[in-house]
């Protein structure tokens, strides 16, 4: 699995500067969760596939519906995501995963696993940072949907929160 060519194909795919800032920095956080919480190496390449073609179905959204909803962006991007991950030689499982997290990113309850879970709080760290997000929306997050003690931890530090709130 060479991560590299992904990235040249998602580039080439949609090379707008904010959107591949934004993949970018979900991964970052999404890694850093991902090694703080000790998951395992086949979680971690999961998570990774996953924060960077998690906005993927944006341009497409854009052009078809004249905006980026998230409910237009989970029906766009798995197709997308699925070419753009043809033969990187990954087991169709494995393929079949990421364009669920992709299908369900911004519909919290649908959350199944570590992966997910780790994608989500990446995401949302940096869609507060971003703008995105609003500031007051962190504690409730925080308490509804943050479970990693890594994910947390974040959100106490980079957002003046107490470890208690």
């Amino acid at each position: 699995m060479n991560l590299n060519s992904l990235l040249k194909r998602i580039f080439d795919y949609d090379p707008d500067g904010a959107n591949i800032h934004h993949l970018m920095a979900v991964h970052g956080y999404s890694r850093l969760i991902a090694q703080m919480e000790n998951v395992d190496d086949h979680t971690l390449l999961i998570t990774e596939l996953a924060a960077y073609l998690h906005d993927i179905g944006v341009k497409i959204s854009k052009e078809k519906y004249g905006n980026s909803q998230p409910s237009h962006q989970e029906a766009e991007g798995p197709a997308i995501a699925r070419k753009l991950l043809a033969g990187l030689e990954l087991p169709s499982e494995d393929v079949e995963r990421v364009c669920f997290i992709i299908a369900h990113h911004h519909t919290y309850k649908a959350i199944d696993g570590m992966d997910f879970q780790i994608l989500v709080e990446a995401d949302f760290i940096v869609n507060v940072m971003e703008g995105y997000c609003n500031r007051e929306s962190v504690p409730a997050m925080k308490k509804n949907v943050f479970k990693t003690q890594s994910g947390k931890y974040m959100l106490e530090q980079m957002f003046e929160l107490c470890p208690r709130c």
